[in-house]
């Protein structure tokens, strides 16, 4: 089990050090970061996640609605009430709130989950928590993100058109639909998007290892807050409730390693995008996945 943790984490580790190094040459610089996750969040990803919400059979989506109902509610629950306890208990401006949030809201599923899951709790649960984690992020999370992104330069008339707009939003919108309507994609179509959806995670870390370079790896009260709140508290309180409620073992089980896993890419790749405190956001991200070495093996072997 240890061994799947190690050699989920180790590739982001290595992409990491690779983006970083390659800033430290001179190969890359802050611009270069932006245009690269200009290329990842416009393209790359639109493209690997169509194909991934599309490719995810409709029997996936509705089934073991328990699960799917907790995933939910740990992910937006956390996401909504961090978003608002930063804005209006801590005065924070409601861009970097969101961020911060979502810092703590989003485990890396897609990437990270894919690796460690599987080996752990099976193909089929494994597949059901990663798709239900991926229509979370993307058709609740990152239209939310990017309506209160866009808030400063949108008038609240053109919001929702503006957001409906961006190709993340729309391309996870329209593979929902599709599954939805049970209109499978054909299996040999799959590698259409796939070409370059598959690299979007590794650039993006890459971009973040550039942006640890140029705005040097840091740490603050705020980032060891965010990363404590995501990799120990959140799952805590989550496996809490659980427990309150008396949920099955099992459940318990894939809810809370789940949630454990670290941060996503999405938060530091929307901070570059929008240069949101992108140095605080890329330290938050490099130090959670580091920390989960730890802290998700403890909770792999508690809840084992």
């Amino acid at each position: 089990m240890l061994n799947h943790l190690m050699f989920a984490l180790l590739p982001v580790i290595f992409t990491f050090a690779l983006g970083y190094f390659a800033a430290a040459k001179g190969s890359f610089d802050d611009r270069d970061s932006r245009k690269l996750v200009s290329l990842v969040m416009n393209v790359m990803l639109p493209m690997s996640v169509f194909a991934g919400i599309w490719g995810t059979p409709r029997k996936i989506i509705i089934q073991d609605i328990p699960l799917a109902g907790w995933l939910i509610i740990g992910m937006v629950g956390s996401y909504f009430s961090l978003l608002l306890i930063h804005r209006f208990i801590m005065k924070t401006p409601i861009s970097v709130s969101l961020l911060r949030a979502m810092s703590v809201a989003m485990p890396s599923v897609p990437f990270i989950g894919s690796a460690i899951l599987p080996p752990v709790f099976g193909a089929s649960l494994s597949a059901i928590t990663i798709g239900v984690c991926s229509l979370v992020i993307n058709v609740i999370m990152l239209p939310v993100a990017y309506a209160l992104l866009d808030g400063e330069k949108s008038a609240n008339g053109n919001r929702v058109l503006t957001t409906l707009r961006k190709p993340l939003v729309a391309s996870a919108l329209g593979g929902f639909a599709l599954a939805l309507l049970g209109w499978q994609m054909p299996a040999n179509f799959a590698g259409t998007f796939e070409l370059l959806g598959k690299g979007a995670g590794g650039l993006a870390i890459f971009a973040t290892g550039v942006v640890l370079f140029t705005k040097k790896i840091s740490v603050s009260k705020t980032i060891f807050a965010t990363v404590t709140s995501k990799n120990i508290i959140f799952p805590l309180v989550v496996w809490g409730l659980m427990l309150l409620f008396n949920l099955p073992s099992e459940i318990r089980r894939v809810v809370v390693v789940t949630l454990a896993i670290p941060t996503a890419v999405m938060p530091t790749s929307l901070g570059i995008q929008f240069n949101v405190n992108p140095a605080e956001l890329a330290s938050t991200q490099f130090w959670s996945t580091v920390v989960s070495a730890v802290s998700l093996a403890i909770f792999l072997m508690a809840l084992s």
